[in-house]
């Protein structure tokens, strides 16, 4: 059991950082999200005004 655990801990670890980075994808996609949805009233706001 413990040659399994020895061999699952570098896995684990890169499971652990995957998770982490996705999680911050994730937050970052949110943001762009935000951001395109701000620059789309800008545009349409812009295109008003000429």
């Amino acid at each position: 059991m413990k040659d399994f655990e020895a061999c699952a801990e570098p896995l684990q670890e890169c499971l652990n950082t995957t998770e982490l980075a996705v999680q911050e994808s994730s937050t970052r996609l949110h943001d762009l999200t935000a951001k395109k949805s701000e620059l789309h009233k800008l545009q349409v706001a812009m295109s008003q005004i000429h």
